[in-house]
């Protein structure tokens, strides 16, 4: 079975995690040791936005999509938390008429806090069913809306929330180990998810959501898992939130709290839970420094003036700088670990220099020759291995097996142009099967109605004998068909490795994902982000992101693209090889057509949305009407 967490993931994340928490506990014991009442303050002020960004960022982080109303769970947690947690007495002389179980309510700090995370994460699911369909633009100010809606309620439901006047008497109960127990858990919870395979297929639909469904993926329905998570965390964040405030009302969740939160996104890196706790160090410490500034500061025998409102210019400018000298925050992507990874291998270059320079000039050649001898067995194994030449085939007859992908009349039109006009395509198991045609044909645009990219108007696509036509590309990928992309569309910002486990079924096994890296020769590159390889190293990256599904069918959208013929050579082997080890019928479309005449079983040809041609490539490459169509001159004797 697939490992929910495998060791390729947990092993950094759980040393992040140690890291981390280490960090905050030196740094807790510090100042409950040495420092004073203030800076105890500000030190559980941080640990609690700890929290509260390590909410945010799980949603934003992962999915890509900015939240404006995440502050409102925020609010509905510290609500929750003060109504069940204020005495009974003090309780009533502010809100009256509570239902009576309300009234009563004085639970201790644990029960209030997963209470607080469960209301946050019912009302996010009522929420969220219409919200996490929408494109990200509109989601992002629908979320804005959510939080205008969230802090009129506020407001005005007076005899829950003592609208304008707020809430008081919240028992003090989070102190500063409170927090640190509650930050690191907060780290920990959201590290893990981010490598979970929950996380992977979240962070999967933030870099492609065309191609993450194409690979099984239901965008939908891990973005809403995100989404009601993140509202959970954010309510139980606001639960200590509370308890250490003692005091608040409606303006504490508005915009002021959602500026800071998001910028502590923006100066740590919203892609990293390690940015986000830099994130928060730095935004606090300077607010916290910038609010004493405000109330005017003394420096020897000169008072300075008040200076309203330099927090928020402050934290503005500081913003734009990140944006400007790292858009990505201090962090980027990586995790505190990355960090200790770089400054061991920069030790271990400098001790190699340092070595290297105390060598005699017959030592340094020597090390030359093995760096080059080095270099040459890294390039061996990072290129594709030479295979011997196999035997010219006589062509085998078209392939008996069953009809496993058939469409049937396949209609699409675009403003009015008709891309495809009544289409019939049948694929055979075990057979490879060319799709050509000019440019403009309508090759691409068969392919995504038949993997559900984008519906037909008209027409069918049965997959198996069943009919899905109407069904979307993550369901239809869940039936065993895959597919690559003409335009490269791989996850750019996750590794090599990860781009494969996004896509690989539930049942699939981390030894899988070992052997096709090693069969496609990817291995040595596995812990590299898909967007650094070259071009060649991309294109099989795809198709192995494809193979890992185990399909019945592959359609393999102009795969030697860009490649020269050497390369077209290796595409067209691999291809075949895939075809024997998945036992998966294969649809390619290229414009090559040599590579296409030497490796497919029949051709199909398509010009201006309609077929002129089907039969084995040499029928086809000597029909007339695909000469005059694609080819271009005269059929040759």
């Amino acid at each position: 079975m697939k490992t929910f967490l495998p060791p390729s993931r947990s092993r950094p994340a759980i040393a992040g995690i140690v890291a981390t928490a280490a960090l905050l506990t030196l740094l807790t014991a510090l100042v409950t040791g040495l420092g004073s009442a203030l800076s105890g303050r500000t030190l559980v002020v941080f640990l609690l936005n700890v929290c509260l960004v390590c909410g945010l960022q799980l949603f934003i982080g992962n999915s890509g999509i900015v939240s404006f109303g995440h502050v409102a769970f925020m609010g509905i947690g510290a609500y929750v938390t003060a109504l069940v947690t204020i005495p009974p007495g003090l309780k009533a002389s502010q809100v009256s008429r509570l239902p009576e179980l309300l009234a009563r309510a004085q639970l201790g700090q644990l029960p209030t806090v997963l209470l607080a995370g469960l209301v946050c994460a019912v009302v996010a699911a009522m929420l969220g069913g219409g919200l996490i369909r929408m494109a990200e633009g509109p989601m992002a100010m629908a979320t804005l809306a959510l939080l205008v809606v969230a802090h009129t309620l506020f407001l005005n439901w007076e005899s829950v929330t003592r609208g304008t006047l707020g809430l008081f008497g919240v028992p003090n109960r989070s102190t500063p180990w409170v927090a640190l127990i509650a930050a690191v858990l907060f780290v920990a919870f959201a590290r893990l998810y981010k490598e979970s395979s929950w996380g992977l297929r979240v962070r999967a639909s933030r870099e492609d959501p065309l191609s993450s469904g194409s690979a099984g993926i239901n965008v939908i329905r891990t973005r809403y898992g995100a989404w009601i998570l993140s509202a959970a965390l954010m309510g139980m964040a606001g639960s200590l939130w509370a308890a250490s405030v003692l005091a608040f009302d409606p303006n504490q969740f508005f915009f002021d709290t959602t500026f800071g939160l998001l910028a502590m996104l923006v100066v740590g890196g919203r892609a990293s839970v390690s940015g986000a706790v830099a994130g928060a160090a730095i935004v606090t410490f300077v607010s916290d420094s910038l609010a004493r500034v405000e109330q005017g500061v003394r420096i020897g025998p000169w008072l300075l003036p008040r200076l309203t409102g330099s927090v928020q210019f402050v934290i503005a400018l500081l913003i734009i700088v990140t944006l400007v000298w790292r858009p990505e925050g201090v962090f980027g992507r990586g995790e505190v670990e990355d960090l200790f990874l770089r400054s061991r291998r920069r030790r271990k270059a400098a001790g190699e220099a340092a070595a290297g320079h105390e060598t005699d000039v017959s030592e340094r050649e020597g090390a030359v020759e093995v760096a080059a001898e080095r270099q040459e067995l890294l390039a061996a194994r990072e290129a594709p291995s030479p295979r011997r030449e196999e035997p010219q085939r006589e062509r085998a007859a078209p392939a008996a097996g069953p009809v496993v992908l058939h469409a049937q009349h396949v209609t699409k039109r675009f403003l009015g142009v008709v891309a495809l006009d009544g289409v019939g395509l049948e694929v055979r198991s075990g057979e490879i099967l060319g799709l050509i045609g000019p440019n403009g044909s309508g090759k691409t645009t068969l392919l995504n109605a038949l993997s559900g990219v984008a519906a037909p108007d008209g027409g069918r696509v049965l997959l198996f004998g069943e009919d899905v036509t109407a069904e979307r590309a993550y369901r239809i990928a869940g039936r065993r068909l895959a597919r690559t992309f003409q335009n490269i569309r791989l996850f750019g910002h996750l590794s090599v490795r990860e781009n494969i486990e996004a896509a690989q079924p539930s049942d699939g096994t981390p030894e899988e994902v070992d052997d096709l890296l090693a069969w496609l020769h990817l291995d040595a590159v596995g812990a590299e982000e898909a967007v650094n390889l070259p071009y060649g190293m991309q294109r099989r990256l795809e198709i192995a992101r494809a193979a890992i599904r185990q399909p019945g069918v592959l359609l393999l959208d102009e795969p030697a693209a860009g490649m020269n013929e050497a390369e077209s050579d290796e595409l067209l082997a691999d291809i075949r090889r895939l075809r024997d080890r998945l036992g998966c019928a294969v649809v390619v479309i290229d414009h090559d057509l040599r590579l296409i005449t030497q490796l497919c079983d029949r051709i199909h040809v398509l010009d201006q949305g309609r077929t002129i041609a089907l039969g084995s490539p040499e029928e086809v490459v000597a029909d007339p009407a695909v000469v005059a169509a694609y080819v271009g001159g005269s059929p040759t004797a």
